[in-house]
């Protein structure tokens, strides 16, 4: 399991049935479009959606061979746990695509929720334990 976001036009991106969706073809445009963003083999469906791509661009690099992803499904373009950077492109995909990024628990997402969920902890003071071995505790 995993926190999902969603870029929609909808009211709720749960809503299925609400005509402002977003199609898979304006999706497909979009991607064709960015330079930051190739298809997959899953772009034919499958457990995470039509129309999945990867974003090569994300500025960290977390593990190898691993790429924040994009799929549509359903009217909306989603992201599992989407780091920082990831977030920050999910709101130019929005910004783009006339539409909104909102949350599972129906919370929307913009510059100051950006900064309220990522504050970053303040510095750590670096004291005589921080030389030791992780294994030695006296």
């Amino acid at each position: 399991m995993g926190y999902e976001l969603h870029i929609i036009r909808k009211a709720n991106w749960d809503d299925i049935d609400d005509p402002s969706a977003i199609s898979v073809d304006e999706w497909r445009k979009y991607v064709d479009s960015d330079p930051e963003l190739v298809w997959t083999i899953n772009t034919i469906g499958g457990e995470y959606g039509e129309a999945h791509c990867e974003w090569t661009a994300h500025p960290i690099e977390r593990r190898p061979n691993w790429r924040s992803w994009f799929a549509y499904f359903s009217g909306a373009i989603d992201a599992k746990n989407p780091d920082e950077p990831t977030l920050r492109k999910m709101l130019t995909i929005a910004e783009k695509l006339n539409a909104k990024v909102q949350g599972d628990d129906f919370e929307y997402y913009d510059e100051e929720m950006i900064a309220e969920v990522f504050k970053s902890a303040p510095p750590r003071q670096k004291n005589e334990t921080d030389s030791k071995s992780w294994w030695r505790f006296w």
